[in-house]
């Protein structure tokens, strides 16, 4: 949020800060739910792998990433139709509402994939894998945000969208990655816990 401040203070001002400050404190605002949801179904992920059952590991799961992403999706519906309901919730100023309006639309953009984001973060804390979990949220925020709030204005001519523009390309960089390392712990994660369950069997 800083480094986007600084950014919007060169470019455009006062307006800029203040819709870009809106947009920021608004996506913590609805990450709590998010957070919520995807925090609840990690003791039963974490007490099932626990037990040595992968069948009720895949399907608690699959349960939190459809319940995360029905509640992602209803989220950026209502935040691509009626911006002006949560933007109403941060300020009375009706020409900075009306300023903000497309700037909250660009920056909750890539919203609908929150529900990946959550739901395999906490999954991999789940699994005891802790660390890729940091490492995905260090990713999102630190090594991609930041340097695309510099990098996109300088690439593009709308210096303004630019910078509203970091906030979703780094969300869909950061759940292309977070899927395709899931994809591959999680698989030789329930392999292992398939062949020892075999093995105990045996």
């Amino acid at each position: 949020m800083f480094v986007g401040n600084q950014v919007f203070m060169s470019y455009l001002g006062d307006d800029g800060v203040g819709a870009f400050g809106i947009a920021c404190y608004y996506i913590p605002f609805v990450f709590m739910v998010g957070n919520a949801i995807a925090q609840s179904a990690q003791p039963i992920i974490s007490y099932n792998y626990g037990a040595g059952k992968p069948d009720r590991v895949r399907r608690a799961f699959w349960l939190l990433l459809r319940c995360a992403m029905i509640y992602a999706g209803v989220l950026w519906a209502t935040t691509m139709l009626f911006p002006q309901l949560y933007i109403g919730m941060f300020t009375p100023d009706q020409e900075l509402i009306a300023y903000a309006i497309p700037a909250v639309r660009i920056y909750m953009a890539a919203s609908l994939l929150f529900g990946i984001q959550l739901s395999c973060q906490q999954t991999f804390v789940a699994l005891g894998n802790a660390k890729n979990s940091l490492f995905l949220a260090v990713l999102r925020k630190l090594i991609l945000l930041i340097p695309l709030i510099y990098l996109l204005p300088a690439l593009l001519p709308d210096k303004v969208t630019a910078v509203f523009l970091a906030e979703p390309v780094a969300d869909t960089i950061a759940v292309t990655v977070t899927v395709l390392l899931f994809r591959v712990k999680f698989t030789a994660c329930m392999r292992e816990m398939e062949e020892r369950a075999a093995s105990q069997h045996a």
